[in-house]
């Protein structure tokens, strides 16, 4: 089922003329539900249960707790649409909203805090992250962006002495870890997984100056820029320095247990290989926030904008003082600004999170902003047609990675399969 625009706003049609199925407008004044992916990562279900614990010391509230798996959690609440069971309020990659704005559902939550209430919470320079047509759909519960990070303990047993700033430099370290660290994958490349792919394909394709679909939704992979991106790693895969069948949980495991020098990755990083290394903290000076290696000087390096923020669902009005909105509130409070997202390795979303000492003094934190480069925003994920989009880039990848096409034809399908693809999304 391809999860899109006109689906949400279909199925949503579907569901209200429903009226035999509960009403999630008649909810409201309950106990409060939230779907959350990092509830259902066991290395962070912890901390979303201290967040919950916490809620109800401070306000006597029980929430209910639905884990969700990442690359499901689109599904899941497309699927809670049609049945009219969709949660009170749920954890929202950034880059799903734009395929979520027409759900009838979803909130706008300046309607339920006031404009001047929201620009309380957020801080200014991430609150365009959750608006969506002029309305605020989605609070930024945690924030930064994804980029490449470096394993400093297998450079230096492969005597790498230096972060690599140029693709060359990049794909030489690449070859120093293929000799000298047995069984090891250099860079943890993703390779599978249409959820997965895109991340390390857009962030090539800018590195060599290029673009995928700019801000009008002209595709644009079909030029030299997308050709060479293609041709290096359709190289690295060749010259094995990057492996067929990687995910991102596959990469995050290899980089904890020191057989990964390279992967691409949100914030957590640091927090995914406290746990896949087993040291806990004693792991953080090995993982190194990095900036994107680049084909040449005048490329600036580039990031993913990226962040994590919790949405509203309801049928009517959303009081300011209901569970839900008080659970919204809790969220977005200084106590759990200043403590979740450094668990997660990552910045927080209200300004005063942001100004608190123990962020100032995170080195990983600083490290993470200074790597930052560019931030672009993800030119798959924003288009409602996005799932396609995806598949299409994941399968043209493949097909030059394993070597069934050349660069130059895979680039040329993808080129015209997107441009199908947003023909017809209109």
């Amino acid at each position: 089922m391809k999860i899109n625009r006109r689906n949400f706003v279909a199925l949503g049609a579907a569901g209200a003329a429903s009226l035999a199925m509960p009403s999630i407008g008649r909810a409201q004044g309950a106990a409060p539900s939230f779907m959350s992916f990092t509830y259902a990562e066991d290395p962070n279900r912890p901390f979303v249960q201290a967040v919950l614990d916490g809620f109800k010391t401070s306000s006597g509230i029980s929430v209910e707790v639905i884990g969700s798996a990442w690359g499901d959690t689109q599904r899941n609440i497309l699927l809670r649409q049609r049945s009219r069971t969709l949660p009170t309020t749920a954890q929202i990659q950034d880059r799903w909203l734009p395929a979520m704005a027409s759900m009838p559902e979803i909130v706008d939550l300046e309607a339920v805090f006031g404009k001047a209430g929201v620009d309380a919470m957020v801080d200014p320079a991430i609150a365009g992250m959750g608006r969506v047509g002029g309305k605020t759909i989605g609070l930024p519960i945690i924030s930064g962006s994804i980029g490449m990070f470096a394993n400093m303990e297998v450079l230096a047993k492969a005597g790498v002495s230096s972060i690599p700033t140029s693709l060359a430099e990049f794909r030489t370290a690449l070859l120093a870890v293929r000799d000298k660290v047995p069984n090891s994958v250099p860079y943890g490349m993703a390779t599978k997984n249409p959820g997965s792919v895109p991340l390390d394909v857009l962030l090539l394709v800018w590195a060599h100056g290029g673009r995928m679909i700019d801000e009008s939704g002209k595709v644009l992979v079909k030029s030299d820029s997308g050709r060479a991106a293609m041709e290096f790693m359709a190289g690295l895969m060749r010259d094995r320095l990057v492996a067929p069948e990687i995910d991102r949980p596959d990469a995050r495991r290899l980089f904890g247990q020191g057989n990964c020098a390279f992967y691409i990755d949100a914030p957590q990083a640091r927090s995914f290989g406290r746990s896949f290394s087993g040291r806990g903290e004693a792991f953080d000076p090995v993982v190194m926030p990095m900036k994107m290696p680049v084909a040449n000087a005048g490329i600036k390096p580039a990031s993913i904008e990226w962040g994590h923020l919790v949405s509203m669902f309801a049928t009517g009005p959303v009081a300011k003082d209901s569970p839900g909105a008080r659970w919204v509130e809790y969220l977005m409070s200084d106590a759990v600004q200043t403590s979740f997202p450094l668990k997660l390795s990552a910045l927080p979303g209200s300004k005063a999170g942001r100004a608190a000492p123990a962020v100032q003094s995170d080195a990983y934190l600083r490290n993470l902003v200074a790597s930052a480069g560019t931030g672009m925003k993800h030119e798959i994920g924003v288009w409602s047609n996005s799932p396609e989009l995806s598949t299409i880039l994941t399968e043209e990848t493949q097909a030059a990675l394993l070597g069934q096409k050349n660069a130059g034809a895979a680039v040329d399908a993808m080129q015209s399969r997107m441009e199908q693809s947003m023909a017809r999304r209109g």
